[in-house]
């Protein structure tokens, strides 16, 4: 009985040393865990006339970038719509009723099929409101 005992208290003490040996000592509440951050004599504080310059300066800057990405995306846009049009115009060349009639058949397409998506999203829209009331 006594081998057991003192086997069971070898094999806790192995097993709970690593963890109690890493254990440091404990701050005291009165002592500073964390120091704070030295101050910079050089910088300058924060004033609510500066905060509010910071900010027109930001918002003219996002104007700015506003502008050059809308022209820039009225760049490409142009840019495909030259290339649509030359492209139209050389298959207008070959055969102008032929290709004209191909285009309407699949502008055709492309508006039965949307109107199959819409006429699907309100069957689904009213489904919900039906559940919903229920």
């Amino acid at each position: 009985m006594r081998k057991r005992w003192f086997l069971w208290a070898a094999a806790l003490t192995i097993a709970v040393a690593p963890a109690w040996a890493q254990d440091g000592p404990k701050p005291k509440p009165e002592d500073k865990f964390r120091p704070e951050a030295p101050q910079k004599e050089d910088e300058e504080e924060l004033t609510p006339e500066k905060a509010m310059a910071m900010l027109k300066e930001v918002r003219e800057l996002m104007e700015k970038s506003e502008e050059l990405l809308n022209t820039s995306s009225r760049g490409k846009a142009l840019e495909t719509e030259k290339e649509v049009l030359e492209r139209l115009k050389e298959l207008l060349k070959d055969d102008p009723q032929a290709t004209q009639k191909q285009i309407l058949e699949k502008i055709e397409r492309l508006m039965s099929k949307s109107e199959g998506q819409q006429q699907g999203a309100v069957e689904r829209l009213a489904e919900i409101i039906r559940k919903a009331k229920s």
